[in-house]
């Protein structure tokens, strides 16, 4: 079965275009538009490998919000942070963790993807 990607971004069509990108690389993707639907898909899913966040979102918590919880409760489970419009300080994020400004070209993105991902 092959790893699973979970997209969590408010903006319906850069979740899509991001989704889609994705599955360039055979594998499968979630999506949902805010933490708080994507914290009972990390939950009930064993499949998902790498995380990809926003960091503004609506909703009881923000990507950054949401990061700090996976790294809490699945500590070896990789995410990456994007905004356009905040940044991440260095040193912030674990090793197994990364930030990507927005707008980021899609190879950007792939080659970011592939870093986490189990070969």
């Amino acid at each position: 079965m092959p790893p699973t990607v979970l997209v969590v971004e408010d903006d319906e069509i850069l979740r899509f275009l991001t989704a889609e990108a994705i599955t360039l690389l055979g594998v499968s993707v979630m999506d949902c538009a805010s933490a708080d639907e994507a914290l009972p898909m990390l939950e009930s899913s064993s499949s998902i490998a790498l995380v990809i966040t926003d960091i503004c979102m609506p909703g009881s918590m923000d990507g950054l919000e949401l990061a700090k919880v996976i790294w809490s409760r699945w500590p070896c489970l990789p995410v990456i942070v994007t905004s356009g419009n905040r940044a991440v300080p260095h040193g912030l994020l674990p090793s197994h963790a990364m930030f990507l400004r927005k707008p980021w070209a899609f190879d950007a993105l792939l080659q970011a993807v592939r870093k986490y991902l189990p070969a």
